[in-house]
């Protein structure tokens, strides 16, 4: 199974934590963010990591090392952006890597308590049988940019104050319900040309809309109750370090060894 760690940011609202460190590498009680990602997802059968680099790349590029000697049956991945190409422009970026199979792509500052497994299953019979060309992790939580998903779990529109855009691009079937993106995606490898190319920088959630409002299928999974969280600020990764401290199991799924280290071989 492949994924991808987005992890080009540049930590801004993470200052001063940021100024001589990237934002992936600064420490979640106690580990760097890319370790603790690193362990949820070869937990879970992932095999091959992506990560996307831009600030202060040195440091990610020896991280790397460190964990390609902890994790030997993996291989990792690094691909640099001299210009930054957004979460849309990274995924793009990836090439061959991606190649024909689904791609789990994570951002970098998210820990959440996705169940993997029932996330695969659910993309591989979402939509009475017809193949999404993504299926995004959702969750109903406060979020001032939400996205319509229907009786059917497929994705038919989109509410976001924020992006100032209501709208439903699809005809829906049953009833509705908005809920929040949790910056979490299984894209399928049919994907890949529809995205725009590498050569700018654009945000994945807008070339997925792009691609709903041509009528084509995204799914939905809701991830119901489980932990959701983000280092995007100082104020958010205290509030995380303070559910680490709280919630062992949630500290264990995301440090080495605490995967449930599932036979994925079906899902590759």
């Amino acid at each position: 199974m492949k994924a991808m760690i987005l992890a080009a940011g540049l930590g801004t609202r993470l200052r001063p934590l940021t100024e001589h460190t990237p934002k992936i590498l600064v420490p979640l009680a106690g580990q760097p963010m890319l370790d603790r990602l690193t362990a949820f997802l070869v937990g879970r059968g992932v095999s091959r990591v992506a990560v996307n680099t831009h600030y202060l790349a040195d440091q990610v590029a020896e991280r790397l090392l460190v964990l390609a000697a902890r994790y030997p049956r993996v291989a990792f991945q690094r691909f640099h952006e001299p210009d930054i190409l957004g979460t849309g422009g990274g995924v793009a970026n990836l090439g061959e890597f991606w190649g024909k199979s689904d791609l789990l792509v994570w951002n970098g500052d998210i820990v959440a308590e996705v169940d993997v497994r029932a996330l695969f299953a659910a993309h591989r019979s979402a939509l009475g049988g017809e193949r999404p060309l993504a299926t995004l992790v959702l969750q109903d939580r406060p979020s001032n940019s939400r996205l319509v998903v229907d009786a059917f779990s497929r994705i038919v529109g989109i509410d976001s104050p924020r992006r100032n855009r209501h709208q439903i691009f699809i005809p829906p079937q049953g009833q509705t319900q908005t809920l929040a993106y949790n910056g979490i995606a299984l894209l399928s490898p049919s994907l890949r040309p529809l995205l725009p190319p590498p050569d700018h920088s654009y945000d994945l959630i807008d070339a997925l809309l792009a691609v709903l409002e041509q009528g084509r299928p995204l799914a939905g999974f809701n991830m119901g109750a489980g932990f959701f969280g983000t280092t995007g600020n100082l104020e958010q990764l205290r509030g995380m370090e303070r559910a680490f401290e709280q919630r062992e199991a949630l500290a264990g799924a995301f440090s080495e060894g605490g995967g449930i280290c599932v036979n994925m071989i079906e899902m590759v």
